[in-house]
């Protein structure tokens, strides 16, 4: 048994949606498979990119089936708010949920349309390319004056899950992906944007770059927060550290 959800301006693809779950496994050009799976494919003029999210745990499976919006559908509906809040993000075109005869999920998909962009972020980041400190100028004030005064938390946002598009000279067009983890709330003030901000990378030249262009669009002290933001990272990074090892003590005692 499938859900299946598709925007109603593409209608006409449907009988693709419809057997997803057998097209997926047979066909299609890899973009990446890992955890989730994300494949490219074209249909009656249509070039789809189609994210397949991983089994879920036993746990996970009654709560996506019963309780909790599946990723699948979040993704949707996210990237739906955005676009409503003028935030680029692929189009969203639908999303399916597989069931089980005892009505559990077993997979789920969000369908959207495949971007061909000029750069991830974190290759900007990691290259000496073109226009790289125009880029990364645009991306803070995409982040400082796009996300943060209309609330936007990207719980996963780091370097890959943002991608970039030359849109005219000098003129660059940031797009958020990977949209799941996304939560809508109050406008984010400076401090907790830099805590937002850490999560980009884990290399901290590439962090005090993006802090030198924070600071100049808070009108703040370019050395404060540069300090601040690595400050930040270095908290974060011990505070993880330490939770894996309790994590996996209690592994070991169960």
């Amino acid at each position: 048994m499938k859900k299946i959800i598709i925007d109603e301006a593409h209608e006409e693809i449907r009988p693709f949606i419809e057997g997803i779950n057998e097209t997926f496994e047979t066909s299609g050009e890899w973009i990446r498979d890992a955890r989730n799976q994300i494949k490219r494919f074209e249909y009656k003029g249509y070039d789809l990119c189609i994210k397949s999210f991983r089994k879920a745990t036993l746990l996970n499976r009654v709560l996506y089936s019963f309780v909790r919006k599946s990723k699948a559908q979040r993704s949707f509906e996210i990237a739906q708010h955005l676009l409503r809040e003028n935030i680029s993000t692929p189009e969203p075109i639908a999303y399916v949920e597989v069931f089980n005869r005892w009505h559990y999920m077993t997979h789920s998909y969000y369908i959207c349309k495949y971007e061909d962009v000029d750069y991830r972020l974190s290759e900007v980041l990691a290259n000496e390319v073109a226009d790289k400190q125009i880029i990364l100028n645009g991306f803070v004030n995409f982040t400082v004056n796009g996300l943060y005064p209309k609330g936007v938390l990207h719980k996963d946002f780091n370097s890959t899950n943002v991608l970039i598009r030359k849109a005219g000279r000098l003129n660059y067009e940031f797009q958020l992906v990977d949209l799941n983890r996304i939560k809508f709330g109050k406008p984010i003030m400076f401090h907790k944007g830099l805590r937002v901000l850490q999560k980009i990378s884990g290399n901290p030249i590439y962090l005090a770059e993006l802090a030198r262009h924070y600071a100049s669009y808070k009108n703040k002290d370019e050395n404060e927060t540069i300090y601040e933001l690595l400050f930040v990272k270095y908290l974060n990074s011990i505070r993880r550290r330490y939770s894996k090892r309790v994590l996996h003590a209690l592994k070991t005692i169960i």
